[in-house]
């Protein structure tokens, strides 16, 4: 399984957890061996199944939309945790773990979000933390209303192709203009000045190199 932990820092309140967790579980269940466990408070862990490593990056995607303008940091450790490809299993929480996730938490970034790759070897874990900077830096700079369209494409790709990794717009832009009410053009700026095109290429690649 791979080790998965999510922490906030924002100088709001601490974002709850529950609205990223129904979305978590509703995309991503089936690759997910339970659900997102409180560590500390602004700090949750969760596992992922082996071969899933590709959803990374989408996971990524959807909490940061969602958390707009919080400090999100998201880890990714593969090969921290036993071998287990079947059904829902907790993580034994030894002193080891705990050790483990105290480090990622003390490292993780108070003022800007990140994203993490640690265990599937050295140059892949540079290749895909160089691309994480880029991707989460875009992210990051996100508006209110890009979030919006962006929201509304991640569900309508769901919903037609049911597989969380997948980034095509064809034919969804329209749909999401109706739901907005605004014209298919707004949204097609809207997704430009969100750099789209570049966040879809960067998470294809980063889960490329994953699988």
């Amino acid at each position: 399984m791979i080790l998965t932990v999510l922490t906030f820092n924002s100088p709001r309140d601490t974002p709850s957890i529950g609205a990223f967790e129904e979305l978590s579980l509703k995309r991503y269940g089936d690759m997910l061996t339970h659900d997102f466990v409180q560590y500390a408070p602004g700090a949750w862990y969760t596992a992922v199944k082996p071969y899933h490593s590709g959803i990374f990056p989408f996971m990524a995607l959807d909490l940061m939309i969602m958390y707009r303008g919080c400090s999100s940091n998201l880890f990714f450790g593969h090969d921290l945790l036993p071998y287990s490809s079947y059904g829902k299993s907790e993580i034994h929480m030894d002193e080891t773990m705990q050790s483990q996730i105290n480090q990622i938490i003390s490292t993780s970034s108070k003022t800007e979000s990140r994203l993490e790759f640690k265990g599937y070897g050295n140059r892949i874990d540079i290749g895909l933390n160089a691309l994480s900077t880029l991707y989460m830096d875009i992210l990051s700079s996100l508006t209110k209303v890009e979030c919006g369209v962006l929201t509304h494409i991640r569900e309508l790709q769901f919903e037609r192709y049911k597989d969380p990794t997948e980034t095509k717009t064809f034919g969804l832009q329209k749909v999401v203009a109706e739901r907005l009410d605004k014209s298919p053009v707004a949204v097609h700026k809207s997704l430009r000045s969100a750099k789209y095109t570049l966040l879809a290429e960067t998470a294809n690649a980063m889960k490329s190199m994953m699988v």
